[in-house]
């Protein structure tokens, strides 16, 4: 098949930027042909991958990628308007050319953004795409439910996140791999900025010196002034400094490594490459694993009032000491089998 994937594929990297690149790869291993336009706001490092200028650009490379394409797939978490607009678009588009049109929400925050759309445009918007997409997928059961405000069809899929872990040295970061090993669990913090409230999340659980000393927490910084983020960290760890590891936010091999033994992951929001309300907001994000697939059915959002980092990072801690429990509730087939069922 000739499929034209559309999303965030640029750093920093999280669940959705790396499904999309885990896709992509799906797919050529299985002998499709893929195009790749990158939407995020940071433009990708992968040659492969196509950073359009402006929303002009973006116009003329959907035109030129889309031609001849047996499917047209767009990513986003759907909540800018800018976003909602290309994703309309690239429909519109995939009708002009005749190739099946697939969306998929990842989000963290439709399921209440979603509800405040503005009658005038934003509804209009979201209600014309999911009238005209020929399959759309939800990646959590909430962002389904508030899709179906818009207009019930039976072309909405429910599709958890999924992340295939690569097994070759040249993709993954082998040292990485080797000191998680060992460890009972491991929590991510990705995205890592100054004076955020993910950052406020790290430090209480540091001090607080109430984590299993077999937890590894990788911690994944922005270039510039991380060499001074990073020592703040340090001084704050006091004994647990041994169990911090740093990767950058922009190496994507490290990040498939992290992801690879996370049990929790947790950063600022994000859409479409860009981060969003970071000084009160964090999202938490649950990890199961099955083999070499990585999946991310649940999550949480903690919005701050007052000083709660203290409650939130007891939260955490908390769930570091549970047991994984079973994927019960993943099928046989798989999410990327199911999205190549969809695919037809």
């Amino acid at each position: 098949m000739k499929i034209l994937l559309i999303g965030n594929f640029a750093p920093p990297f999280e669940e959705e930027n790396l499904q999309n690149i885990t896709l992509y790869n799906r797919l050529l291993e299985d002998g499709n042909e893929c195009s790749v336009i990158n939407i995020s706001k940071q433009p990708a490092k992968d040659p492969r991958f196509i950073n359009p200028d402006g929303y002009t650009g973006y116009l003329l490379t959907l035109l030129r990628f889309a031609w001849k394409k047996d499917v047209i797939h767009f990513s986003t978490k759907g909540y800018l308007r800018v976003g909602l607009l290309k994703m309309m678009l690239s429909i519109f588009v995939a009708k002009l050319f005749r190739a099946k049109s697939v969306i998929t929400f990842y989000s963290e925050f439709f399921s209440i953004l979603g509800q405040m759309r503005s009658p005038f445009g934003g509804t209009q918007t979201l209600f014309t795409s999911f009238f005209l997409a020929d399959r759309i997928i939800f990646a959590d059961r909430d962002t389904y439910d508030v899709a179906t405000m818009y207009r019930k069809r039976s072309n909405f899929e429910l599709v958890p996140s999924f992340i295939s872990i690569p097994e070759g040295p040249s993709e993954i970061n082998t040292s990485l791999c080797v000191q998680l090993k060992d460890k009972k669990k491991v929590i991510v913090f990705t995205n890592i900025i100054h004076d955020s409230f993910v950052l406020e999340i790290l430090r209480e659980m540091l001090t607080g010196s109430s984590l299993n000393e077999d937890t590894a927490i990788v911690i994944s910084l922005p270039g510039g002034p991380s060499p001074d983020l990073k020592k703040q960290i340090e001084t704050a760890a006091g004994k647990m400094k041994d169990n911090l590891i740093f990767i950058e936010q922009d190496d994507v091999r490290s990040a498939f490594s992290a992801f690879s033994r996370a049990d929790i992951v947790l950063r600022p929001l994000t859409c479409d490459g860009e981060t969003f309300f970071e000084k009160f907001t964090v999202s938490l994000r649950e990890i199961l694993h099955e083999g070499s697939t990585a999946l991310v059915p649940n999550g949480l959002v903690f919005i701050k009032e007052g000083n709660t980092a203290a409650l939130c990072a007891h939260i955490i801690t908390t769930l570091s000491y549970a047991e994984t429990r079973p994927l019960s509730e993943i099928k046989s087939l798989g999410p990327y089998g199911k999205i190549r069922k969809i695919y037809g």
